[in-house]
């Protein structure tokens, strides 16, 4: 039995490899690609559907930016 104060261990948190290291080379990578330009244009949108939503979200997120030909 535990006494009065005690903690139980019940597992143990690994460390990824990487990191933050790994996540700045990405989030570099993501804004030369981008530049200034959001992902997703500010502002409201409707939609009919979800499928209607995904679909323009899918064409916002991979468009070209300009100064980056694909």
């Amino acid at each position: 039995m535990e006494s009065k104060g005690e903690m139980k261990i019940i597992g143990r948190r690994k460390s990824n490899a990487g990191g933050l290291e790994a996540a700045n080379n990405f989030l570099k990578l993501v804004i030369d690609l981008r530049g200034d330009k959001p992902f997703i244009p500010r502002g409201v949108y409707r939609f009919h559907s979800h499928e209607e939503k995904d679909a323009w979200t899918l064409k916002m997120l991979t468009r070209p930016s300009p100064g980056h030909p694909r």
